[in-house]
């Protein structure tokens, strides 16, 4: 500090800051004071200089840190005399020290109010809460929407179920669930997750099915700023990162490609991924579950899906029951649906025994999915607070029931072709032949739908 010329370029330092500043010397005399401190006190800065600092502020605790060479930060001070007298501030007060010398005292004003400082307070335990709400908000979203509770039913295929997923639930390993459309494999998938040690992380779902082929890496790993036309600048992070130390549910997994399938199975094996443009790679913590409705042994024999993925997915399978397994379990569900219709809507309707009886001699090819569908169109298109089997769609009505199915020398596969032809053949006629909207309804994937379709009478209904 004994160069002038530093001295010039410190105090030009000082000078703009936008906060008081004061710098007093050994000697307790003033060395330096910003205008912005002269402001605050009312005084112009070089009437101070020179001056022993208990002359401006009577009761300064720079003297004090000279001595004790011991800084204090965000102190609370309090003005005794003047026209700041009774003003609360809060000051850092550092010592600047030479071969163990006290040289000077750097003053620095943080806040020239408690009210300021309150209001600031304030408004950080604002954002804060804000920032807590919408952290709880994307955990509710990104999280398990259910649990074991929510699978209804007491038959035996339930009661097993709900056994293996506690069972599986606790076991650090892949998990498969097959099953076919509409059983309710995401619903197990999510309380699996729910009844984990993974609970409280991230549980993340991809539909392999809806994912366009050219955006999978991009989807699955995440990508660098700028990788590609219509890239975030910022970069985005993939499902896996997302689902760190969380769950991450592949559904439809037997629509995923070939060349997505051996960089799945790199990702499973190495625990790492590499976001697409980029180099470095992220180890990642996540725990796979997935689920399909199609034969993944008759793929790989097929070609169609890697025989070394399939066993790295398949080391601990969950079975999903058809509804037709566990028909005794229908009039809860029906119940159960009616409730939720009834909470959302305000109008309640309840079912007649002979619903039930018909419902129970049904095949239901859409399973629980299709049960949900044909329930919630009689709640809004019936008259009065019963249902009853006026009220059912024809087609189920008159539709054979399985033990016509068993006499008639039909295979099991045949039959639930038969079913699901019959499904996708009357809701394409609700459609007026919209494949889309087909899909969407019955939430089967396009290709599901068209190898459905391929295997119909050609008789002009999957046009």
């Amino acid at each position: 500090m004994s160069d002038k010329s530093d001295l010039i370029i410190y105090k030009q330092c000082l000078e703009v800051l936008p906060m008081p500043v004061l710098l007093v010397g050994a000697d307790e005399h003033i060395l330096f004071m910003n205008t912005a401190y002269g402001e605050f006190l009312g005084m112009e800065p070089e009437k101070a200089i020179g001056r022993h600092v208990y002359e401006v502020i009577e009761n300064s605790r720079t003297p004090l840190v000279l001595k004790t060479q011991k800084a204090e930060y965000a102190d609370r001070h309090k003005y005794i005399n003047g026209k700041l007298k009774g003003r609360e501030i809060i000051v850092h007060r550092i010592p600047i020290i030479e071969n163990g010398k006290s040289l000077a005292v750097f003053g620095l004003l943080l806040f020239t109010s408690i009210e300021d400082l309150m209001a600031l307070a304030e408004k950080n335990q604002k954002i804060n809460d804000e920032l807590d709400y919408y952290k709880a908000k994307l955990q509710e979203l990104q999280s398990s929407k259910y649990s074991l509770d929510m699978i209804i039913g007491a038959s035996s295929a339930i009661r097993k179920l709900k056994k293996d997923i506690v069972k599986v639930a606790s076991i650090k390993q892949t998990v498969l669930i097959t099953g076919e459309s509409g059983v309710g494999k995401e619903l197990i998938a999510h309380s699996i997750h729910h009844c984990s040690e993974r609970h409280d992380r991230m549980f993340v779902r991809v539909n392999c099915a809806a994912v366009p082929e050219n955006l999978f890496e991009s989807e699955f790993f995440g990508y660098m700023g700028g990788s590609f036309s219509g890239a975030s600048k910022s970069g985005k992070m993939g499902k896996f990162e997302l689902a760190n130390n969380g769950t991450l549910f592949l559904d439809e997994i037997g629509e995923l490609p070939l060349f997505m399938q051996s960089k799945l199975l790199r990702v499973l094996q190495e625990k790492e991924i590499t976001r697409v443009g980029g180099n470095n790679t992220i180890p990642v913590d996540v725990r796979i579950i997935a689920a399909t409705n199609r034969n993944l042994e008759q793929m790989v024999h097929d070609g169609t899906f890697r025989e070394d993925l399939y066993y790295r997915l398949n080391i601990l399978n969950i079975k999903a029951p058809s509804l037709r397994e566990h028909l005794e379990d229908i009039p809860e569900l029906v119940d159960g649906i009616l409730e939720e219709l009834y909470q959302e809507n305000g109008i309640h309707k309840s079912a007649s025994k002979e619903v039930y009886d018909i419902f129970q001699q049904y095949g239901w090819p859409g399973n629980v999915r299709e049960l949900n569908n044909i329930v919630s169109k009689i709640y809004y298109m019936s008259n009065g607070e019963t249902i009853t089997a006026m009220d059912i769609p024809q087609h189920i009505r008159n539709d054979k029931n399985l033990y016509e199915f068993g006499h008639s020398g039909e295979s099991m596969d045949a039959i639930i072709e038969m079913m699901e032809a019959r499904m996708v053949a009357q809701t394409l006629e609700d459609t007026g032949g919209n494949l889309t909207k087909t899909a969407e309804i019955l939430k089967i994937s396009r290709p599901r739908l068209y190898r459905i379709m391929e295997k119909m009478p050609k008789n002009g209904q999957e046009s």
